[in-house]
């Protein structure tokens, strides 16, 4: 495990503002967050290893106390510090509140929606398409194409619809945190950057559906509504967030 935290290939916090997509990442070589899923995947599927999470919680304590340790800090100091007491207003819970956290909670409501109200479409279009080819007026190369499309933007869809969630409920703590470092803010900074590359992803892959789908062109776009609404808010909300460079994946 040392020996994977000291790897100088990987890149310094490139895993914080990723979106978490490995199958379709060209830098899991780079990530030690990457490095250590395998790490534990393979104690776990080891069977001389005994008891593998143990193991690793172990392993993980030894490694902080050296990097402690090598600071000129004691491990005793630091196992015996009290904690710091719970702060009156939780940044968490707050960013709840926010617009911009409504909004994507309201996105994911019509996602949700869509799915449930509109689940036999697919199958519907899979009986279109091969209508079509019987009667001459796509190719077998044309059908599979756009299956191949249409799978492909489900795929995109599905994978950033609770991110997005997730991503702009973190980066709202900014406007709740007290103190912020300006490493801090940067961070904050780096999950709105996030936020709306998956939003622009997102919407990319709803338009391709609209182009397949063209009798579901209203609920569709009432969808595409409200993921720029948010984009709209959080570029005004967030004014550096695009030209944030998110290390390794922007540069």
């Amino acid at each position: 495990m040392l020996k994977i935290l000291k790897n100088p290939d990987f890149i310094d916090g490139i895993y914080n503002y990723c979106d978490s997509w490995c199958e379709r990442c060209a830098f899991t070589s780079k990530c030690m967050n990457f490095a250590m899923r395998k790490y534990k995947e393979n104690i776990e599927t080891d069977p001389q290893t005994g008891d593998s999470l143990s193991e690793v919680f172990r392993q993980t304590t030894d490694i902080i106390k050296q990097i402690i340790e090598a600071k000129g800090i004691s491990w005793e100091e630091v196992v015996n510090q009290t904690e710091p007491e719970t702060p009156q207003v939780d940044p968490h819970k707050e960013a709840d509140k926010h617009q911009n956290v409504r909004t994507a909670q309201e996105y994911t409501h019509l996602y949700g929606s869509f799915l449930k109200n509109e689940q036999g479409f697919m199958k519907g279009k899979g009986v279109e398409f091969q209508n079509d080819l019987n009667k001459g007026i796509i190719s077998v190369d044309e059908a599979e194409e756009a299956l191949a499309q249409i799978e492909d933007a489900f795929e995109v869809i599905n994978w950033y619809q609770s991110l997005i969630y997730i991503k702009i409920r973190n980066a709202c703590q900014l406007f709740f945190e007290e103190n912020l470092s300006d490493f801090m803010v940067e961070y904050y900074t780096g999950k709105a950057k996030l936020t709306l590359i998956s939003i622009d992803r997102s919407i990319a892959a709803w338009l391709v559906l609209q182009v397949h789908f063209p009798e579901k062109v209203n609920k569709i776009t009432e969808i595409l509504f409200q993921l720029e609404k948010l984009r709209r808010q959080i570029e005004k909300d967030f004014p550096n967030a695009r030209k944030f460079v998110r290390p390794g994946l922007d540069e």
